[in-house]
Parts: structure tokens; sequence; C-alpha cells
């Protein structure tokens, strides 16, 4: 499921989790006439004024000894270890988080998807998915599977070759991998 700001089922568009029932096409209209860079500059504005509340209320609660980090310490057993590099884990976390939340990459991705997911969702543009899902689903996902013995000799014997690994650490390494790949292509056709 792709992230979006409005829901239009039977072609009426909802604010993300109900409410403001719009028609879709006065939705559509309406977005066109924005454009995505008003939408591009709307959801970052709001983005960081999010962030900046997280930092300004939420962060300082997680580093003083408040209910949420009397509920980490309850949960994960800290006070009684009494474990220095354990609240050293906790501390670096925590400003991982935040250090996440603020990089520029995660809010260009987030901006992306979200205008993406919004414009999609006012255009219908249902039968597209339909067909990204059957190409992977009925073609690219059966071919693989038919052809995975074939594929996995292939790969370990070019692990073998190429790693210098053996036999059983390259077919299982390529089990692995075949796998993995399978479960993209599964998680991609769920996410369109």
């Amino acid at each position: 499921m792709s992230i979006k700001a409005i829901e239009c089922p039977d072609g009426v568009c909802h604010s993300h989790h109900g409410g403001h029932a719009v028609p879709r096409q006065t939705m559509q209209r309406n977005l066109e006439k924005h454009g995505k860079d008003w939408c591009e500059k709307l959801a970052e504005r709001i983005y960081e004024m999010s962030v900046d509340t997280y930092s300004q209320t939420v962060m300082p609660s997680l580093h003083s000894s408040g209910w949420q980090r009397r509920h980490l310490d309850w949960e994960f057993k800290l006070a009684e270890n009494d474990s220095e590099p354990d609240e050293a884990l906790v501390e670096g976390i925590i400003n991982a988080t935040e250090s996440f939340l603020r990089s520029s990459e995660v809010h260009r991705l987030f901006i992306q998807e979200l205008v993406q997911g919004t414009f999609e969702e006012a255009n219908d543009k249902k039968i597209i998915s339909k067909a990204i899902k059957s190409i992977i689903e009925e073609e690219i996902v059966i071919s693989l599977r038919e052809k995975k013995e074939i594929l996995l000799r292939k790969i370990s014997s070019k692990l073998v070759s190429e790693e210098k690994v053996s036999e059983e650490l390259a077919i299982n390494s390529a089990k692995e991998g075949f796998d993995e790949v399978e479960r993209l292509l599964v998680n991609h056709t769920e996410a369109v």
C-alpha cells in the first residue's frame, strides 16, 4: 500500500483515515490546479512541523525519567541490569530515531511517495496496479518458480567458483537469495 493523503473508494475522496467527503473529480481538478510542486511544499512543511514537534516534545520525554522512560526500563528490564552499555544503547537508539526522522533522504522519499500516492489515488489508476500485479504474480514469479532448480544450480556454482566458498554454503546462499527475491516481488505487488 502506497502512502497517500487521501483514500477514494467509490469515487469519493476522504482525508486519510476518514473525514472530508469530496467527489473524486473535484479532488482531481483541485490537485491538477495546484500541481505537484504545491503539494510537495505543503507536505514538506507539515513533515518539518511534525519532526520539530516530535523533537521538542517526545525526545525530551524519552531522555528524562518520565513514564516513557520508565516503560522502556520496565519492558526491557534496564533498571534490573543497571548496565551502562544498555543505557548507552537506549540513548543511541533514541538519538538515531531523531536523526532518521531529520534525514533529508527520508524526508525526500516520504514526500515523494506521499505526493505520488495522493495523485494516483485521485486519478484512480487502479488498472495500472492490476497490470503490474498480473505481470509480477502471473508471469515473473511463476517463471522464477519453474526455473528455480536451474537458477539455484547456476548461482551456487557461480558462488563456488567466484567466492571460493563451500558448495553447501553456496547452495544455502542461493536458496536464501531466491527466497528474498520472491519476497521482494510479492511485497511489491502488495504495495502497488
